[in-house]
């Protein structure tokens, strides 16, 4: 850890830690609050006002759940009384066949979507982390690294910035002290970024060039731009701007759940044709009065952003369905459960 990053933290404040009024507000004991750092499988990382400590998760009870970033109410005895309210949380579909949500990070005010300027640029890929961050309520960028290995960053740049109007887009090399200058001048005391984006594509890099001590990088292989997880646990820095940056491992599938109002947000051009089909089920394909086809046709929307809505859209449909079905099989477990209750209590007399 850098001297002035150390400095920082042992003389923290919680306005340093990330804390806010929404956190206030919940009626939380300054003095027994902790924000989390670092989860791991069998502690947690946590920093306070009274420094840095370890919480052992078999022991202190309350940790279901808890993510980097979180706002933690503590007992006297050191064991967790509860988890504050997040203000937002980075969610996505878990790995697997199952769904439920996996929560990345708590409380994050940046999300900081990274991508390289070579073959692992993908629009489409850029799209769901910017469905994902304005569903979350969290303030999106993109920032394009390797800009120093492509002949001209000029079109990742007009692709990305395309996407959706007023999302800043940076073009660096990380490894460049003056390309990242203009980033690191916007940071502020207090405030949590988060790192998203594939393996590979020089998060790492660009968290040290921020600021945060030695996270190790990797190569990536020549044959498709793709790269390794060098980042293995999620993990908030203090960085010496003042800022906080979370460093999540490298996402290979992002899968959404209930993200509609990002959806609505990312989309909102096609959305905006949409209400003007001659149809209301228009499904913009061969029907009568697409504005939406028509639009396609006459060069205003590429048809590339309707496919991409329609998978987004099917995906949601289908992790919806799943959830419901999951949830009507507890209600049904549980409805099983206290008609063998009450069977028992009347047997008993009760």
């Amino acid at each position: 850890m850098a001297a002035g990053a150390a400095a920082q933290v042992s003389a923290a404040t919680l306005e340093a830690l990330g804390w806010t009024a929404a956190e206030a507000a919940q009626g939380a004991s300054t003095a027994a609050v902790v924000r989390v750092f670092a989860v791991h499988r069998s502690d947690v990382e946590v920093r306070g006002l009274q420094g840095s400590r370890r919480i052992d998760r078999a022991t202190a009870g309350g940790l279901d759940g808890v993510a980097v970033g979180d706002w933690l109410e503590l007992t006297g005895n050191g064991d967790v009384a509860r988890i504050l309210d997040r203000r937002n949380a980075i969610t996505r579909k878990a790995a697997g066949e199952h769904v439920h949500r996996q929560v990345l990070s708590a409380n994050v005010d940046r999300l900081l979507i990274v991508t390289s300027c070579n073959q692992e640029f993908s629009q489409r890929r850029l799209e769901r982390y910017l469905v994902l961050a304005c569903d979350c309520d969290v303030t999106p960028e993109i920032v394009l690294t390797k800009a120093d290995l492509a002949d001209d960053v000029a079109p990742y740049v007009a692709q990305a910035a395309g996407l959706l109007a007023g999302v800043p887009v940076h073009a660096i090399d990380a490894r460049n002290a003056d390309q990242v200058g203009a980033l690191v001048a916007s940071l502020r005391l207090g405030e949590t970024l988060a790192l998203i984006g594939s393996s590979g594509v020089g998060k790492s890099t660009l968290g040290n060039a921020l600021g945060a001590p030695n996270l190790e990088t990797g190569a990536i292989r020549k044959l498709d731009d793709k790269g390794r997880h060098t980042t293995t646990v999620r993990e908030m820095f203090p960085l010496p701007s003042g800022a906080l940056l979370i460093d999540n491992p490298g996402i290979r599938e992002l899968q959404l759940t209930d993200c509609e109002r990002g959806i609505a947000r990312v989309f909102a051009d096609v959305l905006s044709l949409a209400e003007r089909c001659q149809f209301l089920d228009c499904q913009h394909g061969a029907e009568p009065g697409c504005a939406v086809r028509a639009a396609i046709e006459d060069g205003r929307l590429p048809e590339r952003r309707l496919e991409s809505l329609q998978d987004l859209q099917s995906e949601q449909a289908r992790n919806a369905e799943i959830l419901e079905a999951k949830r009507q099989r507890a209600r049904d477990i549980g409805h099983k459960y206290r008609k063998l209750n009450w069977s028992k209590r009347a047997k008993r007399g009760q």
